[in-house]
């Protein structure tokens, strides 16, 4: 049986994930991916409250796996097997797993190096990924296809 995908109407957005690689010369390596047709709330857990909107500063991110578009066609691994690849072997796939990944609203050029994340942090509004998992409603399902992402 076939599960319809998410419809693209409903997955607007693109954003820019940059998954940590490692320090070389004292500079974090970063590998960037575009990854387009995905959902993005940044409003995710805004409050209306009596002294104004408080925030917990986080981002929801919704990735329908089985109809994305991605740099050079990259796949998604979990972040454990992500973790048994040489750098090299990385450059086809992307994860979401390690506090020092972020991604960001959008598509960025910038490379890290020479870029470094906190010069990105100024120019856009930059999600640490703190949380990835498979939606409660997808849990049981035999094939990871729902992603569901949070970033503060």
């Amino acid at each position: 049986m076939t599960m319809k995908v998410i419809s693209r109407r409903a997955r607007p957005h693109t954003i820019t994930l940059y998954n940590y690689i490692s320090t070389t010369a004292g500079a974090a390596a970063y590998q960037r991916t575009v990854i387009d047709r995905v959902y993005l709330d940044t409003a995710y857990q805004q409050r209306l409250s009596a002294r104004g909107v408080s925030t917990s500063d986080k981002a929801q991110l919704i990735i329908d796996l089985r109809d994305i578009t991605t740099t050079s066609d990259r796949t998604f691994l979990s972040f454990p097997e992500w973790q048994q690849l040489s750098a090299q072997q990385k450059a086809g796939y992307f994860t979401f797993g390690s506090s020092n990944d972020f991604f960001i609203s959008g598509v960025a050029t910038e490379t890290l190096p020479p870029a470094t994340k906190q010069q990105m942090i100024t120019k856009y509004q930059c999600f640490s990924v703190t949380a990835a998992g498979v939606p409660a409603a997808a849990l049981g399902k035999p094939q990871l296809q729902i992603l569901e992402v949070t970033g503060k």
